[in-house]
């Protein structure tokens, strides 16, 4: 029986031939970057290759560009090392968040703010998803050094206009740390405006766009600085210590070259899928779609069948081998409501039950057939047995 995967935003699954590239890149350059024999070099330069290819996707220049383990430990650094730069004892640092984070900024700003090191203010979403940005200006105060957002919900795939959300903030305070949690934009849009924009950061995983897990990067635009969030050697120009992981280094740095060309076929095909999905699902009673009113990337689809579980659509799709997801595959194991359809003005009920289709460029219009019949016959059946 046919496999069908949606659930990119999770993870994209990385080619046959991709790990095949990965694989033969190694064997001709698997040394330390750090050391300075050949076989160091050799894996130097396939690191800086690999960083400049980041860096063209986002128009920056390839000493903006940090790799890390992921972008948990991205986001992790520009938060942590924001506030780490401001030496006055006398003046606590404001930090601003959404109410629709992913859990890898809004669990660790509250981290910084229950250790102290900072007050922190969660700004509301609209029931559209769309940052209330008035309720963000009246928040900032000329204690605020850090406002983090995310430019696209890896849950419902509402899009923020991130330049433009960047430069509001920047015309109200010239002087805070504009930080974007940019994961899904990587592989669903182009991202070539991001250097030029007011972003002084941004964090993004490789494993979203095909590339290996483990690896992630973090932009910082020249002249910004922050305390490193890992100590112990000089690797990424003292930035970030530890050997770098070179199979992900490779990965992520093949798939950067491989985008730009592949991008406008890819989304065509994804928003094909999606917008097919939803003209389905639409004709099916008690069916909702969730951010249905605003930009959206081109792949996701979020919504519940009222009185339908969630689960039950889940658990039936992967019978099915259909393989979706209830939300963030980051907190999926642990059976309680989204906090971002909370935030979006759902009960605990729909934020419980909520299926997230996410495709990949592989998508077929064949594949929306099945999904939608396996979710009318859980419907179906759902309503005999009551």
């Amino acid at each position: 029986m046919k496999t069908i995967y949606v659930d990119a935003n999770g993870t994209y699954p990385a080619s046959p031939s991709h790990f095949d590239a990965v694989a033969s890149s190694l064997k001709a350059m698997d040394g330390n970057p750090s050391s300075i024999h050949a076989p160091g070099r050799n894996a130097k330069i396939a690191l800086e290759d690999a960083r400049a290819a980041v860096a063209r996707l986002l128009g920056a220049t390839a000493n903006e560009i940090i790799f890390t383990s992921g972008a948990t430990e991205a986001n992790n650094f520009a938060l942590n090392g924001v506030l780490s730069t401001i030496k006055s004892a006398d003046t606590m640092p404001h930090v601003i968040i959404t109410a629709a984070e992913h859990a890898a900024v809004l669990e660790t700003a509250k981290s910084l703010r229950d250790r102290g090191l900072c007050e922190l203010s969660i700004v509301p979403v609209f029931a559209s998803g769309q940052i209330d940005l008035a309720t963000l200006d009246q928040m900032l105060t000329t204690n605020t050094a850090l406002v983090s957002f995310l430019a696209a919900n890896n849950e419902t795939g509402v899009m923020q206009e991130t330049a433009k959300v960047a430069a509001h903030i920047r015309s109200l305070k010239s002087n805070v740390h504009i930080h974007v949690d940019a994961v899904q934009l990587l592989g669903k849009t182009e991202l070539s405006w991001l250097a030029a924009s007011e972003i002084d950061s941004a964090a993004f995983s490789g494993h979203k766009a095909g590339a290996y897990k483990g690896t992630g990067a973090l932009y910082l635009r020249r002249g910004r600085r922050l305390q490193p969030f890992i100590a112990g050697g000089g690797q990424e120009r003292g930035r970030r210590a530890g050997t770098e992981n070179m199979p992900g280094v490779i990965s992520f740095g093949i798939r950067a070259r491989e985008l730009p060309a592949e991008l406008e076929t890819s989304i065509e095909k994804m928003r094909a899928a999606r917008d097919t999905l939803i003209a389905r699902l639409s004709s099916i009673p008690g069916a909702q779609i969730h951010g249905l009113e605003s930009p959206r990337l081109p792949n996701t689809v979020n919504f519940h069948l009222d009185e339908v579980p969630g689960d039950d659509i889940l658990l039936n799709l992967d019978l099915a081998n259909i393989y979706a997801s209830s939300g963030s595959a980051c907190s999926s194991s642990v059976a309680r409501p989204s906090h971002v359809l909370k935030a979006m003005g759902y009960s605990d009920w729909v934020s419980l039950n909520s299926v997230r289709i996410s495709f990949t460029s592989h998508a077929e219009f064949g594949d929306v057939d099945k999904i939608i019949e396996v979710i009318e016959q859980v419907r179906d059946r759902s309503i005999r047995n009551k």
